[in-house]
């Protein structure tokens, strides 16, 4: 779990509180043995036992489901997997969403939270839902979303009563920028006086389609997210399969002088226009644009250089990070 990283191994919040809020866990791992999320979670906590003890941080880990039974088998493979005793205290509970998000709510106030929400549970991260969370400092959130079943059963009053559809698939959507389309909509509930960041990941299973939503109010957070979507997906860090039908592939792009995908070409022309217009005037600026555009500045990164090459900005663009915003160093456009 990246997100760790910013807690913890930044050593930047000694002793803050750490909370995880697994409140579809399920039993721990499928039919076929592969490890589910409480699980993975444990294992990172482990692996971080020893910053997490140096840095005097109490952890707590909440699973929840509305099944007694999973929440047995949990407890189970928890034991089998020797997980049963680490840095965190473990806490079990088999409620409906509502009611455990309720009582944990106030728990979530002050500490530094990772928030898990289910992936086939659309009324769940409805824009109340939403709300709140945005309004919970340190929280990174992902909700796993059946987006093909939302743009597939769009018409119905059971997603119309928590999501409004018409206002997530506007005019004609093409099926594989259906989750796209369902970030869009949650971007619009974000007020322009809160600092608050989602970003995107599609996955294609047979024919339906998958998705992640990161949300994180935290430029760190977001950036840790992109990392990991990024090397999952060289050309648009936004899905396990060719989300713009380019027909291109990483080895084609690397090695047979293949044009970049779109997504990229766009940015680049976006992001030059935005520097010679001088709408980013500084370092902290350009690494909050390269963030919340979905991209890493190692994407910025060849655009910076070939403009001061040839004299149309100036200033120090190396070393452009999280640091760059309480820190902004100048970038000057020069007019000819």
């Amino acid at each position: 779990m990246a997100w760790l990283s910013v807690f913890v191994a930044s050593g930047k919040f000694p002793g803050k509180s750490i909370r995880v809020f697994d409140l579809f866990c399920g039993p721990g791992k499928d039919s076929d043995g592969r490890k589910g999320s409480p699980i993975l979670i444990l294992e990172s906590l482990q692996t971080f036992a020893h910053q997490l003890r140096q840095g005097r941080h109490s952890v707590d880990v909440y699973f929840n489901d509305s099944e007694a039974e999973k929440v047995d088998d949990l407890k189970d493979n928890i034991v089998e997997a020797q997980l049963g005793a680490g840095p965190y205290e473990l806490h079990f509970d088999n409620k409906d969403f509502f009611e455990v998000f309720e009582a944990l709510y106030p728990q979530m106030q002050g500490s530094a939270n990772l928030l898990l929400l289910d992936q086939h549970g659309f009324r769940f991260f409805s824009p109340d839902v939403f709300k709140r969370i945005r309004k919970l400092p340190f929280t990174d959130t992902l909700v796993f979303m059946s987006s093909s079943y939302v743009m597939r059963f769009k018409e119905q009053p059971e997603i119309n009563r928590y999501l409004e559809t018409h206002k997530i698939f506007v005019g004609k959507t093409p099926y594989h920028h259906v989750h796209r389309a369902i970030l869009g909509y949650y971007r619009s509930l974000v007020g322009t006086d809160e600092q608050y960041f989602l970003a995107p990941f599609s996955f294609e299973s047979g024919s339906n389609i998958y998705g992640v939503i990161f949300g994180s109010g935290n430029h760190l957070g977001l950036h840790k997210f992109l990392e990991t979507a990024w090397r999952m997906d060289k050309l648009t860090g936004e899905a396990n399969y060719d989300i713009d039908r380019e027909g291109i592939t990483p080895d084609q792009g690397m090695f047979f002088g293949m044009e970049k995908p779109k997504k990229i070409q766009l940015f680049e022309e976006e992001f030059e226009k935005d520097l010679l217009t001088a709408h980013l005037p500084d370092t902290g600026a350009i690494y909050d644009y390269v963030l919340q555009q979905g991209f890493l500045m190692k994407h910025a990164a060849p655009v910076l250089r070939r403009l001061k090459k040839a004299g149309q900005i100036d200033g120090n663009i190396t070393g452009i990070e999280y640091s760059s915003l309480k820190l902004p160093e100048p970038i000057k456009v020069i007019r000819k």
